[in-house]
Order: C-alpha cells, then structure tokens, then sequence
C-alpha cells in the first residue's frame, strides 16, 4: 500500500473506536487540531483543483457500487469504500511507490496472498472485483487479528509487523502535521464524494457507463482480443473495459475467466 496512507492509518490507530463510520468522521472534523485542515482541504478540492477532482469522482461513480456491495457482503465499514479516492484516484490502472497496483494498491505478495495471481498475462491487482474481494478479505482478516478496525487499516497499510510493534511501544505519541494534513484530506475527499451536488459537482457528470451487463466466457488458449471480439461481436475497447487485468491484447496461454459485454 502506500506510505502516504499510513499516516491517516496511524491516526486512526490511536482512536479508540471498533467502527469506522460518518458519524465519526464527523466528530474528527470538528477536533480543533483538524478543523481548519479540514477546511483547508474541501477549498483544495473544489475551488483550487474541481477539474482534478472531478475526474477522481468520476473514476468513483463506475466501480464504488461495486466497492460497498462487496463491502456489505464481507462486513466491511462502507465508509473505508472511498479510501481508492486518495489511494489511486479510483483507477485500476493506478501504480504507485513500490509497485502497488490497482484501487487497492496492494503489492505482489500481499495480493497473491489473497488470490490474486500476477504473471506475465494478467496482474489481478488491476481487476476492480477481485481486488476488491481481496482487499476485502484482508481487512476482515486483520479485523479477527486485532480486533478493531482502526488497528486494522492502520495493519493493512503499514503492515502488521510495523502495527504490532507499535503496539508494544508507549502510545502517547504526538499527532505530526503531515498526519494531521493527510486525514483532513481523507475526511474532505470523502464527505465531497458522498455529496457531490452540495460542492458544486454533478452527479455522474461524465462518468463512463457504470451499468455495463457482461457474460463469464473462459478462454481454453491464447487468443487474441481481436479474435475474441470479432466472435463474440464486440469491441477490443470494450473487451479491455471489463478486464485491465489483461496486460497484452490477448488472453493466457492457460484456461481463464474473461468477462465480455452481454451483446
């Protein structure tokens, strides 16, 4: 994950609460060391950076239905859903420090841990379902680890060698600004995303089509996305749309599960 992250994490670490939820966010707004941070980070996302901004909320509209249904599913607290906003701008294509790939931005032996598989034909890191089921799957487990989701974002970002080494040491530790600047940032991101309208956003205003229906097929051999598109009267575009997992422009030389536009 990224290192960034880790200070909103280690922030929530501290916090003696099991839930990650609005009501809470809106209680850390109103700490007056985070307050004006706060402030500072909503008048940065719609009146210093709205094109930018605009377009993370765009990237959202396409995959966080899909991110809290699967949250929902896993238990899951809906509000961690927007953590991709800041994370990778809501892109599966996103890569970051240290190769962390996808929404999730996870590296490679954390996410072929969860089952996604990385080769030369496919990094999984990259399919927005998946990941997210993995993504999933690993804070519920860190959640039975620690016992609190705070601790267990804070594991999932840093790590659970550096959370529980932190957790052998003395607490009272100071709040830095960076980690203060970083949460403000988090909380603003989140609070505009959920309300767009209220900042001067349009819902879904030229989101991608978030409502594509799709079939499973399962390629038995290498073949190219051309082929594929032409049999199944589709698009390459559309084939790569439904699956950036796919790193070449044709599918594994082994049997794999491609998803293909319901035509």
């Amino acid at each position: 994950m990224k290192s960034i992250a880790a200070f909103l994490l280690l922030f929530l670490f501290w916090t003696p609460v099991n839930v990650i939820a609005s009501d809470e966010l809106q209680a850390l707004k109103q700490k007056e060391s985070i307050d004006k941070l706060y402030e500072q980070a909503v008048e940065f996302f719609t009146v210093k950076m709205p094109e930018a901004f605009e377009k993370r909320l765009n990237n959202s509209y396409r995959y966080i239905d899909l991110v809290t249904d699967i949250f929902m599913e896993k238990g899951i607290p809906l509000d961690i859903a927007y953590l991709p906003l800041i994370e990778s701008e809501f892109s599966p294509h996103s890569v970051g420090p240290g190769d962390t790939v996808g929404l999730w931005q996870f590296v490679k032996i954390t996410a072929r841990q969860y089952g996604l598989r990385i080769d030369n034909y496919v990094d999984e890191r990259k399919d927005p379902i998946k990941s997210t089921y993995a993504a999933a799957d690993y804070l519920r487990e860190l959640h039975l680890k620690f016992g609190a989701w705070d601790i267990a974002l804070a594991a999932y970002n840093a790590g659970e060698g550096k959370v529980m080494r932190m957790l052998n040491k003395n607490r009272s530790v100071g709040l830095p600004t960076v980690v203060k600047r970083y949460l403000a940032y988090f909380m603003a991101a989140s609070t505009v995303a959920q309300d767009p309208e209220r900042y001067g956003f349009g819902t879904n205003d030229g989101a991608e089509d978030t409502d594509t229906e799709y079939i499973n097929v399962t390629m038995v051999k290498a073949t190219s996305l051309k082929n594929v598109a032409k049999e199944f009267h589709t698009t390459v575009d559309a084939i790569k749309q439904l699956n950036p997992a796919l790193l070449a422009d044709k599918t594994p030389p082994y049997p794999y599960l491609i998803r293909l536009p319901n035509n």
